[in-house]
């Protein structure tokens, strides 16, 4: 079976680490639980939202292009509690209007909602960002958060992964796109399953891939 994806992304940068994470996770749970040998492409069918975020624009979209994918993955920054139910609302609402448009599944779309960003999920694994990093110093000496689930209490996620990459190469710079593909490359899933948010995320990816066949219902 061919099981090509979709995805909404907020920015490129975004893009960048769950164009990696995706494949890997989709395939570590079927490598483990799947009933028939499944081929995962390693990038997108589709990338929606480049051409403008309105709902019903994204819809019509995700309608146009439905033939071309089986799941579409969502991602948004809760920016904290406060934003979680704006953030739900906002991934339902392409669903629902994709669903009202052109019948899209609703079960196969798939939330992607680290809290309060991406760097959340990156820095979950301290080990692969100092690998990633090319780091080979204690990583107690960086500002690391503790544990995978420390890492989604960081306020500010972004900021602590752009200090750890100074204190490493000793000067101020943005950290470049590559460094989160880097990161979501070296991983442990075990670990960042620790993480409530990824918790909630592989249990949606994992009932859609059990809608398609691939999993036990």
């Amino acid at each position: 079976m061919f099981l090509p994806w979709a995805a909404y992304y907020e920015g490129n940068t975004d893009a960048s680490y769950y164009d990696v994470l995706i494949p890997r996770v989709i395939d570590d749970i079927l490598l483990s639980d799947g009933l028939r040998p499944v081929v995962v492409p390693e990038t997108p069918a589709v990338r929606f939202g480049l051409e403008g975020r309105e709902v019903q624009r994204v819809a019509s979209q995700i309608c146009t292009e439905r033939d071309a994918f089986h799941i579409l993955f969502v991602h948004a920054d809760t920016g904290g509690r406060a934003l979680e139910a704006e953030i739900v609302h906002r991934r339902e609402a392409y669903a629902m209007a994709a669903n009202a448009e052109c019948g899209w599944p609703l079960e196969r779309t798939i939330n992607l909602s680290p809290r309060h960003e991406t760097e959340a999920w990156a820095l979950a694994d301290a080990d692969a960002v100092c690998r990633a990093l090319g780091y080979k110093g204690d990583p107690r000496h960086l500002p690391l958060p503790a544990t995978p689930s420390a890492a989604e209490r960081l306020t500010d996620p972004k900021a602590v992964l752009r200090a750890i990459a100074e204190d490493v190469s000793g000067r101020s710079n943005r950290p470049s796109n590559g460094l989160l593909t880097a990161i979501a490359q070296e991983q442990s899933l075990d670990v960042l399953r620790a993480v409530p948010s990824f918790q909630a995320f592989e249990q949606e990816l994992r009932q859609a891939l059990a809608t398609l066949g691939c999993l036990p219902q």
